[in-house]
């Protein structure tokens, strides 16, 4: 190739971004994220510090299979808790690295707050200097939305029952997974939906349970009647689709049943969840969001 026409190649490729650059969003994985306004920290002080500390050992126990990370750091007032979920079928390789990613990058986002939220489409990772562990969290809720059904009545009927039987079995899950997908078919507009739901595992059966019908009361004033959406919240999401947006045979599979063996001991104490009691996370074609305060 000549060097003129490679420069007007290279001239074009840059045009093309610039006017499009959809072309660079749809690569990235990032959702959404939330910073807390109730209160910030010095970002050279202690709790700043060991909150560094914890988010670069979030994902780092390899032993974990189960998709979810929850560790503490730290004592007293500068104590810091931090939590990392992935949807059920993506693989430990793949939910590390996600979780991972997210982590640092919320943290980027969120330089002085004691309190934030990331959603990507696989995975989740949040944050706070209060603990978080097995407490149900419903703000900031979030919507990601698409095209909107032709027959409302029908599609409500239709969603009804299946976001029951997803609550339910999400609900009743595992120690390690709390999460439930399932199928329901559309007639007015002749497809099938496909639902999910997935709740943080450490979470009591019941609190799992509250935390879905919070976010499925939440559809109601954000986007009913949506062929494709997704609800994001701290302790719990939930989605549907036209297309099936998750491997079923992963979803399915239970992870490991017994607990990873202990690491030498690392900068921060991990804790597993108990039961005294994965943009998410989701491949959608995202139209429009809708945004909730704080």
């Amino acid at each position: 190739m000549s060097t003129s026409r490679l420069s007007l190649f290279f001239f074009y490729a840059i045009l093309i971004i610039l006017v499009n650059p959809t072309i660079n969003a749809q690569r990235d994985p990032y959702v959404l994220h939330e910073c807390s306004t109730t209160g910030n920290v010095t970002s050279n002080g202690t709790l700043r510090e060991n909150l560094n500390t914890l988010i670069s050992t979030l994902s780092s126990n390899t032993q974990i299979d189960y998709g979810f990370y929850n560790f503490t750091a730290g004592e007293g007032t500068n104590r810091v808790y931090a939590t990392g979920l992935c949807r059920a079928d993506l693989s430990p390789t793949d939910c590390r690295s996600c979780v991972n990613m997210s982590a640092h990058e919320l943290l980027q986002l969120c330089p002085t707050q004691k309190e934030g939220v990331m959603w990507y489409m696989n995975c989740a990772a949040r944050y706070s200097n209060n603990s978080i562990f097995g407490v149900m969290e419903t703000k900031p809720t979030r919507a990601l939305t698409s095209d909107n059904v032709t027959n409302l009545a029908e599609f409500n009927a239709v969603l009804e029952p299946l976001f029951y039987d997803l609550r339910v079995r999400a609900s009743a899950g595992a120690i390690f997974r709390k999460i439930a997908v399932g199928t329901a078919y559309y007639k007015s507009d002749n497809y099938t939906i496909y639902g999910l739901m997935q709740c943080s595992p450490d979470l009591l059966e019941m609190d799992c349970s509250n935390c879905l019908v919070v976010a499925q009361n939440y559809i109601q004033g954000c986007c009913s009647g949506n062929s494709g959406l997704t609800i994001l919240a701290p302790s719990c999401n939930l989605s549907i689709e036209t297309d099936q947006f998750y491997d079923s045979t992963l979803v399915q599979s239970p992870p490991s049943l017994s607990p990873p063996s202990p690491l030498p001991p690392p900068p921060t104490k991990g804790t597993f969840p108990k039961r005294t009691s994965s943009e998410l996370f989701f491949y959608i074609s995202i139209i429009s969001y809708t945004l909730d305060n704080y």
